[in-house]
């Protein structure tokens, strides 16, 4: 079995580079880059006009410099919509706007780049230049944001805007996928062509993969107009070969099928990719085909972020299977649409399913496949909320309740029996602070002090001082980002974290901090890990953290997607070897496999992967501690 896809990284972006669709990541900006700096220096070419000397002095003035700001540093959206906003009218508001539109998309905001460029289209008499400028940012926003019908024509009339090598990558990528997103997605094919040329290993394993999706999902009329289309072009060839020649095979015509077949075979070998002709079976396909896996994952709009993660996360995991590696097939679908991505990939000969993550994706897949007798592992943050599926759907993710729940355990364990809970006011740190709270109850332990402040609270120094004393422990439900200020600010206050136990100390008195820390990752090590001796955090996967299984990961993941993973990746990593485990344990069938899943156990990143009798995870996952020796901090893994 060959793997089949690799993926794309989700997550942050580097600095001054613009975010033309959902699956463009580092991988791509760290090629670009490469590209750009290996390209000899020439002077900028730009479509954008001189400003105006005719307007407001102050205004041209504060334009200037605020641009050579960005020019060097990148930023300042916001700065410069207010100069549009305050010089309406004047020359200077289209080069604000447009400027503004251009750093909010590099930002990654595409939804204000948007407005801000939709904006400068809309006003009178823009110089053209100016204008196409605004139109290829507007279709590149447009093309991020899934919005294939604005961002085709945008892309397609403002070419001649493109001023660099890394603008004419972001450019291919949306053309790209504004293809995919729209009502002739095969057109895609010769896009792929053009950005194959500067495409990472990463994103051509993607473009294979989802080129891979829209051939099979085509009808026999789309599939032999794409091979008419097709050309030379060798990724068209080799997708749509192997779909065509079956469609003249049947038609008769077994000499077209046969050149088809050859032509296909000769593309792939041109593209350095395993001749995959036969490997994807028709829907009636017999027996199931052990090491085939299925993935309903949302890849655009408000899950593009998280189905980056988990796409990246199951193409490490296949990987690390090695030469046993699963082939896996992908399907962007969410929502109602889950649920017939669960029979397609049920009447192929996927083993089990993983994904989706979103509540109503995951309510709607799980109630086909249990129709279907299919097994799926959801990737759903909240299990407790989730039914439909009976024995065949099992949750992969420890949720927040669940891991405030470890934490109170974990705690109890190391001898705290006084809790205090410093929470923000929302659903979230309503519902995981009940959830840590009814455990300390149960283990018979004292909740002393409950204090609560406004999810945008930025200072914390006059807020711990409310938790008061007579308490050892302080449970904190909330983000990485926020528990940095909240460190420090019981540090400042006399409550200095140390580890349980520990009876003394200078300044103040010893607590223990816990947190299930979302998102956690080098940055809080950085900015408050000094502060949180002894602490106890359970954000599902720590980055970074000493642990030899997730030190293995991090090394997989970082050699194939190029940055640190996230507990997502982690929790979609665990899943595929969790059922490569058992399969090679002697699962070899769909119900076989429901029955090892129920009742096995398998050691992953995120902790002993097992379910309870209602098929969430039945592990406490990993608590991790900070240990400060000096000036060293080191984050580890408790298991």
């Amino acid at each position: 079995m060959t793997l089949r896809f690799a993926a794309l990284p989700g997550g942050g972006y580097r600095r001054g580079m613009s975010r033309p669709a959902w699956w463009i990541a580092r991988a791509l900006a760290l090629a670009v880059i490469l590209l750009v700096a290996a390209c000899p220096k020439s002077t900028r070419r730009t479509l954008v006009p001189q400003v105006p000397t005719t307007g407001d002095a102050e205004a041209r003035q504060r334009f200037l410099a605020l641009r050579e700001e960005f020019l060097r540093d990148g930023g300042h959206a916001q700065e410069f919509t207010a100069i549009a906003d305050q010089y309406a009218g004047d020359p200077v508001e289209p080069f604000a706007l447009l400027y503004a539109g251009v750093a909010a998309q590099q930002a990654g905001d595409a939804a204000t780049a948007a407005t801000s460029l939709k904006k400068l289209l809309a006003l009178p008499d823009v110089e053209a230049g100016l204008r196409t400028r605004g139109e290829l940012y507007l279709g590149l926003a447009s093309s991020y944001l899934g919005d294939a019908d604005t961002a085709l024509p945008l892309l397609a009339s403002s070419e001649r805007a493109i001023e660099n090598n890394r603008e004419r990558g972001e450019w291919l990528a949306a053309q790209v996928h504004a293809h995919l997103n729209s009502a002739t997605p095969l057109a895609a094919l010769p896009w792929m062509d053009r950005f194959w040329k500067t495409a990472s290993e990463a994103e051509r394993g993607y473009l294979i993969a989802r080129g891979g999706e829209v051939v099979a999902a085509a009808d026999d009329a789309a599939i032999e107009a794409a091979w008419a289309a097709a050309g030379e072009g060798r990724v068209a060839v080799a997708l749509v070969a192997d779909r065509f020649a079956a469609i003249r095979a049947a038609a008769g015509d077994g000499d077209a099928a046969a050149r088809a077949r050859k032509l296909g075979a000769e593309a792939r070998r041109g593209l350095d990719l395993p001749d995959v002709g036969g490997d994807v079976a028709p829907a009636d396909a017999g027996p199931v085909a052990v090491g085939r896996l299925g993935a309903i994952v949302a890849q655009s709009g408000k899950q593009a972020r998280v189905g980056a993660q988990i796409v990246a996360g199951l193409h490490v995991g296949a990987a690390s299977v090695g030469a046993g590696a699963p082939s896996i097939a992908i399907v962007d679908a969410e929502g109602g649409a889950a649920a017939d991505a669960v029979t397609s990939l049920a009447g192929g000969d996927s083993l089990a399913i993983i994904g989706p993550a979103d509540a109503a994706s995951v309510d709607a897949a799980s109630a086909r496949a249990g129709d279907a007798g299919l097994p799926l592992l959801s990737l759903s943050p909240r299990p407790e909320e989730r039914k439909g599926g009976g024995r065949w759907v099992f949750h992969l993710m420890h949720s927040a309740e669940a891991r405030a729940r470890a934490l109170a355990r974990r705690a109890h364990a190391a001898g705290v029996r006084k809790f205090a809970i410093l929470r923000p006011d929302s659903g979230y740190g309503s519902a995981v602070a009940r959830a840590f709270a009814a455990e300390v109850a149960a283990l018979g332990d004292e909740l002393a002090t409950e204090v609560t402040y406004k999810p945008d609270t930025k200072s914390f120094a006059g807020i711990v001082k409310q938790l008061g004393s007579g308490w050892q422990a302080v449970f904190v439900p909330e983000t990485a980002d926020k528990v940095e200020l909240v460190a420090p600010a019981l540090a400042a206050a006399g409550m200095i974290a140390r580890p349980a136990g520990t009876k003394k100390v200078t300044g103040g008195r010893p607590i223990v901090l816990l947190s299930t820390l979302e998102g956690a990752g080098e940055p809080f090590v950085r900015e408050a890990g000094r502060y949180s001796a002894g602490a106890l955090f359970a954000p599902g996967y720590f980055p970074g953290a000493v642990d030899d299984r997730g030190l293995e990961f991090e090394r997989q993941y970082l050699a194939a997607i190029g940055k640190a993973p996230t507990a997502v990746d982690a929790y979609a990593f665990d899943g595929v070897r969790a059922i490569a485990a058992l399969v090679a344990d002697g699962a070899r069938s769909r119900d076989d496999l429901a029955r090892r899943l129920a009742t096995g156990r398998v050691d992953g990143v995120t902790g002993a992967v097992g379910f309870d009798a209602d098929h969430r995870r039945s592990d406490d996952g990993i608590i991790y501690t900070i240990e400060v020796d000096g000036g060293s901090v080191t984050v580890r893994a408790l298991r």
